[in-house]
C-alpha cells in the first residue's frame, strides 16, 4: 500500500487567486485615482477653482493675483481659515456682459471616515478686467480681503 499524497484542492487554490486579484484591482485603482478635472483658467470657474485651491494651499499671493483691481488696491487683508477636507461643486454659472456668478457647493470638514461636516451653496462674483475674470466676492471662508464684495 502506498502512501497517499495531500493534493491541494482545486478549488481553494481557484478561490484564493480570485481574492488576489480583486485585490490587486482594488489597490490598481486606490493608487491610480485621479484628482479633480482642471477647469480651464480662463473661465470663471476655472479662476475660482484657481483661488480656492490658492486660498487652500495658503498661497495668498497667488489668491491675491486674482481679485479684482479695484480689491488689490483697497484690501483689507483677513486672515483665511484654514481648511481642511473642503470639496467644491460647481453648481452653475450665469454671465452677464462684464459679470459672473458662479454658485458652488461647498463641502467642509468631513472627512474620509465621514464625521461633522456639511454642506452649504455659497457664491462667488466675478468681474472681467482686462479680458480675464477676476474676483470680486468670495464665501467668507475663502475671503482674502475683509473689504471683499462690500462694493455690490
Amino acid at each position: 500500500m502506498e502512501p497517499t499524497t495531500a493534493r491541494p484542492d482545486r478549488t481553494l487554490i481557484v478561490i484564493l487567486s480570485v481574492i488576489a486579484a480583486i485585490v490587486v484591482i482594488a489597490l490598481v485603482v486606490v493608487f491610480t485615482r485621479g484628482g479633480p478635472t482642471v477647469l480651464d483658467p480662463a473661465t470663471p470657474e476655472g479662476v475660482v477653482q484657481s483661488y480656492s485651491l490658492a486660498i487652500v494651499d495658503s498661497d495668498y499671493a497667488t489668491a491675491r493675483d486674482l481679485l479684482s483691481a479695484e480689491l488689490r488696491e483697497n484690501c483689507d487683508s483677513a486672515d483665511p481659515s484654514t481648511l481642511q477636507g473642503l470639496r467644491m461643486t460647481v453648481i452653475s454659472s450665469t454671465i452677464n456682459d462684464d459679470t459672473a456668478v458662479v454658485r458652488v457647493s461647498m463641502e467642509r470638514g468631513s472627512g474620509d471616515f465621514g464625521g461633522s461636516g456639511y454642506v452649504s451653496e455659497e457664491v462667488f462674483t466675478l468681474v472681467l478686467e482686462d479680458r480675464s475674470w477676476r474676483i470680486e466676492s468670495a464665501p467668507w471662508d475663502l475671503t482674502l480681503c475683509y473689504n471683499q464684495g462690500l462694493g455690490e
